[in-house]
């Protein structure tokens, strides 16, 4: 019998990983005993949900990485962006150059570290190796010791302190990534532990992941978005009545809904909807309508009192993201909270965000999507200007295909809810485009290509269960929902 251990560090990652049939499928197989470590290993009802004979639960051990740690990650930072940045970077580095002259003189200091690096023989690799070498952690060492796992599956490449993957490379476990967050490949920097084997969401990531990280095509596989697999059936979302009934809403009325990014991304988001909800209430949008403004899970603290302001006000509802939990994303999404996000995207008849993966689950229904590409008048700093958001290197593509409006003004905001109101068929084709590119397949088998994937990267065979393996892909020509 073998044993994996599931590293898990965000409620995204309980949803991808745990909450599928990813899991179903590992835990189908008779030889594989499972070992779940997350910041939420102790809560009792993470026990009851997944403790059995062959699968066990515990809480992460908390580590932090140390000064010389963050250096050396910073150093790597330094020769991946000399070499070859993604766009994202690139848009990223410009603002910080116009910023100020500190910003300039920064970068200059950076490249050339690079260059002298590059000089001497140091690249990524060796870098990489040393941070395996040199830093292990007591307590992540007590836990491979007490389980002596086969393998280490993780989703997070680019966290500083990933010490349980670094465990692994140090004891030459096998360790095997599902990148399951959209924009990782491209925004977040050299991968702190580089994997034997990775799963990616499309051909897109695959592309990324060769190109900007010089992985091996070989060693990834692309199986598609497991959470997207919950929309694949409709049959268990209520109609569109039962929706507006269960949360107070209007039947009469347009459904609008603001899903906001958070207030790292885009901190003037509450201005922002204000001044769509003034212009809701005043009339400029041509039908009677209502917004829905969907908190980010990482709402929380002064920002979240900051969305106060709308509570009572008529017309604009504020609906929670999920369970709440001790954990860094700060949710941990319940059967329901999955749920009830699968209906707000399929009863809203637009959705606006500022670049955001939920781009894709209203694109999944075949339902308009404005982007907001335009700041408030905060006084809040900003990287860059939200416009230069839609050109990074994973979200443009959405863009291109014509799968999104965006509005770089109040006036164009308006202008396209209420175009998309008046026929919610304009740009069907583009976002059917989006659907073929980044969604890969909505069969409703990419959690079970996924769990195939992983027990074949360990050389263990499936039972045959989840069938994912000879399951045809379903066309993505036309939405995935009549």
């Amino acid at each position: 019998m073998k044993t994996l251990l599931i590293y898990l560090r965000l409620g995204n990652s309980h949803r991808n990983i745990l909450r599928t049939e990813l899991f179903t499928t590992l835990r189908s197989n008779p030889d594989l005993r499972i070992v779940i470590v997350s910041p939420l290993g102790n809560e009792p009802y993470l026990q009851s949900e997944f403790v059995s004979e062959r699968i066990v639960v515990e809480a992460l051990p908390k580590t932090r990485a140390d000064f010389l740690e963050r250096r050396l990650k910073n150093l790597k930072t330094y020769l991946w962006l000399w070499r070859n940045p993604p766009r994202t970077f690139q848009i990223r580095r410009e603002a910080k150059r116009q910023k100020s002259a500190w910003g300039r003189l920064a970068i200059f200091c950076q490249d050339w570290i690079a260059k002298w690096m590059d000089r001497c023989g140091i690249n990524e690799e060796k870098i990489s190796a040393w941070e395996v070498a040199l830093f292990s952690r007591k307590k992540v060492r007590e836990l491979f010791d007490r389980h002596r796992p086969d393998a280490v599956l993780f989703t997070k490449l680019h966290s500083t302190n990933i010490h349980v993957v670094k465990e692994a490379k140090k004891r030459n476990i096998q360790a095997i990534c599902f990148v399951e967050g959209w924009d990782n490949l491209t925004s977040k920097g050299p991968f702190a532990a580089v994997p034997d084997h990775i799963l990616v969401w499309n051909e897109q990531m695959k592309r990324e992941i060769m190109e900007y990280h010089q992985f091996p095509a070989a060693k990834v596989d692309v199986v598609g978005i497991p959470q997207f697999d919950f929309y694949y059936d409709r049959s268990k979302f209520c109609d569109r009545q039962a929706f507006f009934s269960h949360h107070g809403l209007n039947p009469k009325l347009k459904l609008l809904t603001y899903c906001i990014a958070g207030g790292v991304i885009a901190p003037s988001e509450p201005e922002i909807i204000d001044r769509f909800y003034r212009a809701m209430t005043g009339g400029r949008i041509q039908y009677p309508a209502q917004l829905v403004v969907r908190l980010h899970p990482n709402t929380r603290g002064q920002y979240l009192r900051e969305f106060d302001r709308f509570k009572g006000l008529p017309g604009i509802y504020l609906q929670p993201a999920g369970r709440v939990a001790k954990i860094q994303d700060g949710w941990d999404p319940s059967w329901e909270d999955m749920l009830r996000l699968g209906e707000t995207m399929i009863h809203s008849d637009v959705v606006i965000n500022i670049f955001s993966t939920i781009t894709l689950d209203a694109i999944v229904f075949d339902t308009p999507v404005v982007g907001v590409g335009f700041e408030g008048s905060t006084t809040k700093s900003y990287s860059h200007p939200y416009r230069y958001y839609y050109e990074y290197t994973h979200f443009n593509p959405v863009v291109r295909n014509g799968g999104i409006r965006v509005a770089y003004s109040l006036d164009e905001l308006v202008e396209a809810v209420n175009t998309y109101i008046e026929n919610s068929g304009l740009d069907a084709a583009g976002r059917g485009k989006v659907r073929k590119e980044q969604i890969h397949a909505l069969d409703g088998k990419s959690a079970a290509r996924a769990g195939e994937a992983i027990l074949k990267a360990m050389g263990m065979d499936g039972t045959g269960k989840s069938g994912a393996s000879v399951v045809e892909k379903k066309s993505l020509d036309e939405p995935a929902f009549a």
